[in-house]
């Protein structure tokens, strides 16, 4: 009997993609050389992992720069006198910066508008009476909903400043000040909603700065009470802001940062850089409740400005290192813009101390690295298909369970289990592992998962249930069909330790399939009826995801294509899943849900070309609606796996790409908008390899397995970690 029979179906082929260093850090990034003497950036964004714009300048002219697949180049932009551009917020292919220029003597607004090929600038208007006007900060959810802040002067007196963008022109905002200042100005905006923005600053009432923080509600700003820095600093500026959801903001300024949890703002003890006075983050950019990155600079004991960046892991703030692979005697960051997770782009100068200033781009990735499974001793072949991880902290996965199987010299197939324990992969024993395949396997801690498939007994193959405690695979009674030649159970998901659902299939004396689900209740297993496409003789269910013993969604294919199945705790509810427009041979291979009204499927078609490519489907307790993953180049490709985290709008999948006579295993990354693919670290000399199932315990740590094997040699386990 073969091995994930189940998921024969299932074509194996993956995206032809570099080893990268292994550790989670950030790496500088070669910048072109303008024509200048001195340059350097002074903000960025990034729409996903392999595109950004930067901004900054080069002498006393505006540099613009592009990130693509290929690295940076410079990209021409208009330059008034005198300008400078403080901040750029990109969606799609346009992006939206902000400024200040010098008209005739006068400082004022900038604005200019990038429009996927070229740079123009923007009408912007200035306040009235004004005698110098400036934007610092600029935030974008579409090309026509941008919110723009920074300040005013009058001669007298400095007054903050907010300015929108409708798609056609700028209009002010009326922005309140702190009772009784002489100065007030907005550094930072970010937007959570379109019609909700947060800003931040300071303001001077006397000797003093201190912290401002202001709300946009849609039609008004209003200033929100801020504390002020630890040990009565007479300088208190917030300097960027950045809002994973409206009620968890973070705002980062000199030697503090500041947390609003929907009610107040509270202080944060940020990390002390190398044993010096805490550092002046610039900028800050939040993609989880348990993530956020800031950059900036701190001075040494020998008073040299030095980059520095930190990270807010959801319960304190920590130091990244930021080496700079050039000889320099001084650096700052920025700015910061995060497209995951996992990837980010800070910019900022490094000061050559023979050439002077220098544009400055460091890339922080969490990456996949190898984490070789054990290798069964008899087996002259071997593949992992399934891995649940239930635990996981910053920047690892401490504990894992994965199902497969090996084949034995004279074509005995045996089922394989593995634990990972935070270090290594140590292999299990299984239960009259002979003539056993393992599918799928879910955990709800470190001693408590549950792992199907299906036993040869008999001479008929019957369903299987393996339990572990965290010491030893136990096998359980399970329920097979009325009628059925043979049973398979190809995924489970596990909401609690008493409550999982298994999924399959079986076939009559014909050949004819029929998908079919088991519930487990903390005792026993028990059968249920799940409907399909009608008219189809090839039905099967191969993934599965459950928020609550209640709350499940299904995934199937059949002859003619693909549906989903909910449970409500009472019954299985056929639902429709789309297939793109001319597409066919529709397969969802893996499904993940963070709510029962979100979940997130994947896996293939093939196209008019013909040529198999990726599928991904959203599910958003209406329908279901295809999604546009990441096409790598190579003759096929498609995805089998796929895990959503609970703390960010982010999906991880991992499947397969063909490139020449050459299959590799692929990632690809949802960041909440697009999907990315990634990088992972290939075994050396592979042929043939894929990843078909992930797992991701944290927003910054997840393990997929599948398989490798190379010119000549055996089928071995694969496994990769995003550390």
């Amino acid at each position: 009997m073969k091995r994930l029979m189940a998921m024969a179906a299932l074509a194996a082929s993956a995206v032809l993609v570099l080893a990268q260093p292994a550790a989670a850090s950030w790496e500088q990034e070669t910048t072109p050389v303008p024509s200048g003497s001195q340059w350097q950036f002074s903000a960025v964004s990034c729409t996903t992992t392999s595109s950004c714009m930067a901004v900054g300048t080069v002498d006393s002219t505006l540099l613009a720069e592009s990130r693509s697949t290929s690295g940076w180049s410079i990209v021409s932009i208009p330059d008034p006198s005198g300008a400078q551009l403080s901040g750029i917020s990109c969606t799609g292919s346009v992006c939206e910066a902000v400024g200040q220029f010098n008209n005739g003597g006068t400082t004022q607004t900038l604005a200019e508008m990038w429009n996927g090929s070229s740079w123009s600038v923007q009408s912007t208007p200035n306040p009235g009476g004004a005698t110098s006007s400036q934007l610092s900060g600029v935030f974008c959810k579409s090309a026509s909903v941008c919110e723009a802040v920074g300040q005013s002067s009058n001669g007298s007196a400095t007054q903050t400043l907010a300015e929108a963008w409708n798609g056609s022109s700028w209009t002010i905002q009326s922005t309140p000040n702190a009772s009784g200042q002489t100065s007030s100005q907005l550094n930072g905006v970010t937007c959570p909603k379109t019609t909700v923005c947060e800003a931040v600053g300071n303001s001077n009432t006397g000797p003093n700065f201190a912290t401002l923080a202001e709300v946009w509600n849609g039609s008004a700003w209003t200033i929100q009470s801020t504390p002020n820095g630890p040990g009565g600093k007479a300088v208190n500026e917030l300097n960027g802001v950045s809002c994973f959801v409206m009620t968890q903001c973070t705002a980062t300024g000199d030697g503090f940062a500041e947390r609003w949890n929907g009610t107040s703002w509270a202080l944060q003890t940020i990390a002390s850089a190398h044993g010096n006075t805490p550092a002046n983050l610039n900028r800050v950019w939040c993609t989880a409740s348990a993530f956020c990155i800031a950059v900036g600079s701190f001075f040494d004991k020998e008073a040299i400005e030095q980059a520095v960046s930190e990270f807010w892991n959801g319960t304190k703030w920590r130091l990244l290192g930021t080496p700079i692979n050039t000889v320099f005697d001084s650096s700052g960051l920025s700015d910061v813009s995060c497209t995951f997770a996992t990837a980010c782009i800070g910019v900022g100068f490094y000061h050559d101390p023979v050439d002077g200033n220098r544009t400055l781009a460091e890339n922080w990735t969490l990456r996949w690295l190898q984490q070789a499974p054990a290798i069964p001793p008899p087996a002259i072949a071997s593949s992992l298909g399934s891995v649940s991880c239930p635990t996981g902290g910053e920047f690892a996965v401490s504990f894992c369970a994965a199902v497969g199987g090996d084949e034995e010299s004279g074509s005995v197939f045996n089922a394989i289990v593995e634990t990972w324990n935070g270090n290594a992969w140590a292999l299990g024993n299984v239960p009259n592992a002979s003539n056993t395949s393992l599918n799928g396997v879910s955990c709800t801690g470190a001693k408590a998962c549950t792992a199907v498939g299906e036993v040869l007994s008999g001479g008929s193959v019957v369903t299987l249930a393996l339990r572990w405690n965290g010491t030893n695979w136990t096998a359980q009674s399970t329920p097979n069909p009325a009628g059925a030649a043979s049973s398979f159970l190809t995924g489970v998901s596990c909401p609690t330790a008493k409550a999982c659902t298994a999924i399959g299939f079986w076939k009559d004396g014909s050949g004819n399939q029929t998908p079919f689900a088991e519930q487990w209740n903390g005792t026993t297993w028990a059968l249920h009826t799940v409907p399909s496409a009608s008219g189809n003789s090839l039905s099967q269910l191969n993934g599965v995801s459950c928020t609550a013993a209640n709350a499940c969604e299904a995934t199937g294919s059949d002859n003619t294509g693909t549906w989903a199945d909910a449970w409500n705790g009472t019954k299985w509810t056929l639902q429709t899943t789309p297939t793109p427009a001319g597409g066919r041979n529709a397969f969802l291979s893996g499904v993940s849900c963070t709510t029962a009204t979100a979940c997130t499927a994947v896996g293939s078609y093939v196209n008019s070309t013909p040529k198999g490519v990726p599928l991904a489907e959203r599910w958003n307790r209406t329908n279901w609606t295809a999604q546009t993953p990441a096409v790598p180049t190579g003759a096929a490709s498609g995805l089998l796996g796929v895990s959503c985290n609970t703390q960010a709008p982010g999906c991880w999948a991992t499947g397969f790409v063909t490139k020449g006579s050459t299959t590799l295993a692929v990632t690809e990354g949802w960041n909440g908008t697009t999907w990315s693919v990634h990088q992972i670290d290939q075994p050396a000399n592979v042929t043939r390899e894929s990843l078909g199932s992930v797992s991701c315990p944290s927003v910054t740590g997840c393990m997929s397995v599948g398989f490798y094997d190379t010119s000549g040699g055996a089928e071995n386990p694969l496994g990769e970690e995003l550390s």
